[in-house]
């Protein structure tokens, strides 16, 4: 399953990504990822979930995020759940340059039944159409 979190700048989508990650960590059966562009959130995290830094890893663009989700999702069975706060600021496109990398997350939730859940810097009249059936 992949769920978007929407909203324009500072209308809580990191808050409420958090909130979720945290809230699932007493039901998880699996592991869970956070993925950011910094490690900032390193304290209010449960200790339990992992945080991935990509600017560290040197992850830029869409094309080398999807490579490295592929990548740690298949190497990994026991992932349940991503979450991914701001996919434009990790990959510098907007959310109208995204369907191609959420065709390719659609597969991984199909085959290896991971989830995501990912917050996005738009309001609802200028989502995309095929972001809307995330939401």
């Amino acid at each position: 399953m992949i769920n978007i979190i929407y909203g324009g700048e500072g209308s809580g989508k990191t808050a409420k990504l958090i909130s979720l990650a945290n809230e699932a960590v007493d039901s998880a059966k699996g592991i869970l990822v956070y993925i950011d562009k910094n490690n900032s959130k390193m304290h209010v995290l449960d200790h339990t979930i992992k945080l991935l830094d990509l600017v560290e890893l040197g992850i830029c663009n869409v094309e080398q995020f999807i490579a490295f989700i592929k990548g740690m999702v298949s190497g990994n069975y026991d992932i349940q759940t991503v979450y991914v706060d701001n996919l434009e600021k990790i990959t510098g496109k907007t959310a109208n340059e995204f369907e191609t990398l959420f065709n390719q997350l659609e597969t991984l939730v199909n085959v290896l039944r991971v989830n995501f859940v990912i917050t996005i810097g738009c309001n609802e009249t200028t989502l995309p159409e095929y972001i809307k059936k995330y939401i």
